[in-house]
């Protein structure tokens, strides 16, 4: 009677003791703050290279954060890079053809939404540099650089545009000579101030414009 007393008792013991082991457990494992998902990348753009973008973006949350940007094409092979930081390159792409691409923020609380898409062409020239616009009588003279070197095939045209109004020039390769980088733009408005940009062309597209030159023709 003892013994089966003793026996009872020491059970009664270790399930009070278990008892007590899930909350202590279930409270060394309960999620704190900060331990959400990050959230979406944002600002998305991209830089087309030889069968090749570059991705840049922006990012609000903080911490170890991998990313993976995906670039998708209609009839094209989808292709990925992944990266800690803000940027990497996706390679093996289509020249002439146009993707999407999108970027996942992850950590090991989860996956961030995909960001907005952002699109470009493959293997197009980047936006020519340095442009400058003069005034003149009804008329802006617009001068510019080349595109940053990024491997793609070489410039066939240039176009600058004047907004409002998209009024515009080009030039254009010959046989014997690149195109020119520089042109007038005529039928502007005395007294109205334009954002002149500058585009450029080769085989497989136009490429993203400049950052604009501020006139007001005379």
């Amino acid at each position: 009677m003892q013994v089966r007393r003793a026996l009872r008792g020491g059970a009664i013991a270790i399930v009070l003791a278990l008892g007590t082991v899930p909350v202590l457990a279930s409270a060394s494992f309960a999620k704190g703050p900060g331990s959400s998902p990050p959230a979406s990348p944002t600002a998305v753009s991209l830089a087309s290279g030889n069968r090749s973008l570059s991705v840049a973006w922006a990012e609000s949350s903080t911490g170890r954060i991998t990313f993976v940007a995906t670039a998708t094409g209609a009839g094209r092979t989808t292709r990925k890079c992944t990266s800690k930081t803000t940027r990497c390159k996706i390679s093996s792409l289509v020249n002439g053809a146009v993707y999407d691409v999108t970027v996942i923020a992850s950590t090991t609380s989860g996956a961030s939404k995909p960001s907005s898409p952002a699109s470009a062409i493959v293997g197009v020239p980047g936006p020519p540099l340095s442009v400058h616009a003069s005034p003149s009588a009804a008329a802006a003279t617009v001068s510019w650089g080349p595109p940053a070197a990024s491997g793609v095939t070489g410039v066939t045209a240039f176009m600058a545009t004047a907004s409002p109004g998209g009024f515009s020039c080009s030039t254009v390769k010959t046989v014997l000579s690149s195109p020119a980088r520089t042109c007038q733009i005529p039928g502007l408005r005395p007294g109205t101030t334009y954002a002149v940009t500058v585009t450029a062309t080769n085989a497989y597209g136009t490429g993203a414009p400049s950052h604009a030159a501020s006139v007001t023709p005379s």
